[in-house]
């Protein structure tokens, strides 16, 4: 899908991943602007439990129970961070997403954990950061 369309000058192919998790960003953010702390801190629990659960699927998909039993462990952490968000504090959430970009990079050329697609770790990436970065400034503001 991202494959090899837009590529940067290495070759890598992670300019339009990344560029698609901005613009994903962009549809995010204005959300926040709009709704109630108490709504923002809802929708923002579900992206973070929908992005961790993704991992989910790689490891199912990877046909290794090894694989399978760390990412469903990675996704139940995302999972808490979400509750922890939406019952705790809301700072629990770009903390979490932060988190969850680490966990991408970890993932990068099949360093750690189930085989996940190249362009979805730039894109995942991008995304996770701008969005803990503005839900940051948001909750502490």
């Amino acid at each position: 899908m991202f494959g090899g369309h837009a590529q940067d000058r290495s070759g890598s192919g992670i300019v339009g991943p990344s560029v698609l998790g901005a613009g994903i960003f962009l549809v995010f953010a204005p959300v926040h602007l709009l709704v109630s702390q108490d709504v923002s801190v809802a929708i923002a629990a579900v992206t973070l439990a929908v992005i961790g659960g993704a991992y989910i699927g790689f490891g199912a998909a990877a046909n290794s129970k090894a694989a399978f039993w760390l990412e469903l462990a990675g996704a139940t952490l995302y999972g808490i961070a979400a509750v922890l968000g939406l019952l705790w504090h809301p700072i629990a959430l770009p903390i979490g997403l932060a988190a969850h970009a680490v966990w991408d990079l970890l993932h990068h050329n099949g360093a750690f954990g189930a085989q996940v697609p190249r362009w979805y770790i730039p894109l995942c990436v991008v995304f996770d950061l701008l969005a803990a970065s503005f839900l940051l400034a948001l909750y502490l503001s």
